[in-house]
């Protein structure tokens, strides 16, 4: 079978996230923090009042959270589509495709549910009304809480990964995806700017894992 990959999307999973997965993690965490002192509340700050005068408010409020019916339809999806190409014997790189996303996909919202329980982050709108209490109040579950890291950005940044490892000559649509997604989520105050690196760089990680475990032997080689 043709090999689909090239050296170009390597730096976007294998060089800080299987190569040097400190180097990464540590890039990370410190970004994280770093966005979590001195950036996160500004930026905010501006997006809301930018919102209030121009009375989006409402608008912005009323935007439904579909993630999990993406997730499944994605899923099932895949995994329909997996099957038939194998049924018809093309075992190809569509069909990996198809697979990795079916792994992927719903294995980053997975781990998105359980760490956004685990860090109990307030939602912007949420922690500009109860601004005297911590961002963060551990295990905690519940409306206003679990917005780290970002589920969006979390699930498309694992399904965009799947896309760079299959589908590399388009490479530069990935990115730019990423961050006009990860720039609507903070515009509409439904993330800080934390919540979305983290979450991308989740993603990516979740996608590479996924990779590992479902990639045949002879292309991990």
């Amino acid at each position: 079978m043709e090999n689909h990959r090239s050296a170009r999307q390597e730096p976007f999973l294998d060089e800080y996230v299987a190569n040097k997965p400190l180097v990464g993690l540590s890039l990370l965490t410190v970004l994280t923090v770093f966005s979590y002192l001195f950036l996160d509340t500004p930026i905010f700050i501006f997006f809301h009042h930018l919102i209030r005068v121009h009375a989006l408010t409402l608008i912005v409020a009323r935007i439904p959270d579909l993630l999990f019916y993406f997730v499944v339809a994605t899923t099932a999806i895949s995994w329909t589509g997996y099957w038939y190409r194998v049924r018809l014997g093309l075992a190809d790189n569509h069909a990996d495709f198809l697979k990795l996303c079916g792994t992927a996909v719903p294995l980053a919202f997975l781990s998105k549910t359980v760490l956004q329980f685990l860090f109990g982050r307030a939602n912007p709108e949420f922690w500009i009304v109860h601004h005297h209490a911590a961002q963060f109040h551990w295990f905690r579950a519940g409306e206003g809480y679990g917005c780290f890291p970002s589920g969006h950005m979390t699930v498309f940044a694992a399904l965009t990964a799947a896309l760079w490892r299959h589908y590399p000559r388009h490479w530069i649509a990935y990115p730019g995806f990423l961050l006009a997604l990860a720039f609507a989520l903070i515009a509409t105050n439904h993330h800080f700017l934390s919540d979305v690196m983290a979450g991308a760089y989740l993603g990516a990680a979740i996608c590479f894992v996924a990779d590992r475990a479902v990639s045949r032997p002879r292309e991990r080689g």
